[in-house]
């Protein structure tokens, strides 16, 4: 079953064309990875499916029911969002912040309960952010608050997440670490979308990919057609890959 649609969706600012006619979905349990160069249109994909922004023509349907049609409460309850960068206004605790993916949901009232004290515990134990909650989050590391802002989404426990860069500002083991963990939520049904530049490192996780470009999809589908996936990443890119031990690496000319 589909659980999201992009239906011929554009999206334009004053008169300057960012997406066209994209269309694209996602099933229970499916990843699917966006990709495509600077400016091809990639985080507007993810602001319009969460609301932050809205399309000017087309249908985004979650669930079968069209996305204008959901509350922002009903929304929080279904979906949640990484947005690709996060400047921290005030050095509000780590453990605060993190349960602000509970208020989001479910409203002020549970920010200081303990009702969804099984899902903020889930959250920090499994993005390894124990010893971070007492600081506030001006005093972390890129790095440690990219962990912080993804306790965050999993703290909101929603069946469908839309990551925009979650690998951004991380080392390469805590890349690897992420890629794990996002595998593990799909397999446990919850549908996943995610816009990642380090596609190389990424290549091997998604069901399905959307390449992008100029606000144009180039392909859409999976990796069993394998051919069409590489010419497509080729042309998209304007680099040629290969694809070697399950990676898709650039060749070198």
């Amino acid at each position: 079953m589909k659980v999201f649609e992009f239906k011929d969706v554009s999206f334009y600012i004053k008169n300057r064309s960012i997406l066209n006619n994209v269309s694209f979905s996602a099933s229970r349990g499916e990843w699917v990875m966006i990709a495509g160069p600077n400016g091809a249109g990639k985080s507007t994909i993810v602001k319009l499916s969460g609301a932050i922004w809205k399309k000017k023509s087309g249908k985004i349907t979650i669930w079968g029911k069209e996305q204008e049609r959901y509350t922002p409460r009903e929304l929080a309850r279904i979906l949640s969002v990484l947005p690709p960068e996060f400047s921290p206004l005030y050095n509000i605790k780590v453990i605060d912040f993190v349960k602000l993916g509970i208020y989001a949901k479910t409203g002020f009232l549970s920010f200081y309960s303990g009702k969804n004290q099984q899902d903020i515990d889930f959250a920090i134990e499994t993005a390894e952010i124990k010893s971070l909650l007492k600081k506030g989050i001006k005093e972390l590391s890129m790095g440690e608050l990219q962990r912080v802002r993804i306790a965050k989404v999993l703290a909101q426990n929603t069946p469908i997440i839309l990551l925009d860069e979650p690998l951004a500002h991380l080392d390469i083991k805590h890349r690897m670490w992420a890629l794990e963990l996002f595998a593990r939520l799909r397999a446990s049904g919850k549908t996943l979308i995610t816009v990642i530049h380090d596609f190389v490192l990424a290549y091997p996780y998604p069901d399905k990919f959307v390449l992008i470009k100029d606000g144009n999809v180039t392909f859409r589908g999976g990796r069993e057609q394998k051919d069409l996936l590489i010419k497509a990443f080729s042309e998209t890119f304007s680099t040629p890959f290969q694809e070697k031990s399950g990676y898709l690496l650039p060749l070198r000319e």
